[in-house]
C-alpha cells in the first residue's frame, strides 16, 4: 500500500519567528494580504525576500533614521 500524507519537503522549515505588532499594524497586514489573495505568512515571506534582494543603498533609503 502507498504511503499516505503530505510528501516530505526538500527544504523543511524548521525554525519559527515571532513578531509583535500593534493592532493597527496587524489590521494593515490583514487588509493587504486579503486584498492580494495571500496569507500574512506569505506576505511576510515575500517582504523579507524582497528586502534581501534589494541593494543595501536602496534599503537604507527606506529607513532614514
Amino acid at each position: 500500500m502507498a504511503k499516505m500524507g503530505r510528501p516530505k519537503s526538500d527544504t523543511p522549515k524548521l525554525h519559527t519567528l515571532s513578531v509583535r505588532v500593534t493592532d493597527s499594524e496587524l489590521q494593515e497586514l490583514r487588509e493587504y494580504a486579503d486584498s492580494h489573495g495571500m496569507t500574512i505568512t506569505q506576505l511576510l515571506h515575500t517582504g523579507v525576500l524582497l528586502l534581501l534582494k534589494t541593494p543595501d543603498v536602496e534599503v537604507q533609503n527606506l529607513f532614514p533614521y
